[in-house]
């Protein structure tokens, strides 16, 4: 097997090229690791182990944090709460540690892991996190452009 960081892009472009259509294929039907990644909030001295998202999971987290909002003259337009869905981001992706832990949930009187999230960080520190997120998720990758040649 291959190991693709340390392939130059030269490297990475011919193996590209030299993929089948069937290489394709079965390759998109391997089940691919979700990345990860631990970030460590310095304030609370504690890390956190993040799991990129689905297309599926993010869409759903977007639905669930979008609200109608009423206009003037009836209309009603659709808008994301996106504190809502920065902790709800956190609260999917987080593996460790586990924000619904009963035991924490407890101590601190709350009945979700989104309310721990809450309490427990600042507004700064909750958007590094999702940040950290959408990152591992894909959405700060580029596509790169293959030139295909007859």
């Amino acid at each position: 097997m291959v190991n693709m960081d340390k392939m130059t892009i030269k490297e990475e472009l011919d193996l590209e090229m030299e993929m089948t259509e069937d290489d394709i294929i079965a390759k998109l039907m391997e089940d691919a690791p979700l990345p990860k990644r631990r970030v460590l909030i310095d304030r609370l001295q504690i890390p956190i182990t993040l799991k990129a998202l689905t297309e599926k999971e993010i869409s759903k987290l977007k639905k669930d944090c979008t609200k109608e909002k009423k206009l003037r003259g009836g209309r009603r337009e659709k808008e994301l709460d996106d504190d809502e869905f920065n902790i709800a981001l956190i609260e999917k992706s987080a593996i460790s540690p586990n924000f619904n832990n009963e035991k924490l949930l407890k101590s601190m009187n709350v009945s979700s892991g989104r309310e721990v999230i809450r309490r427990k960080f600042l507004a700064g520190e909750l958007s590094a996190l999702s940040e950290n997120i959408l990152e591992i998720s894909g959405f700060d990758n580029e596509l790169e452009e293959l030139d295909i040649k007859n």
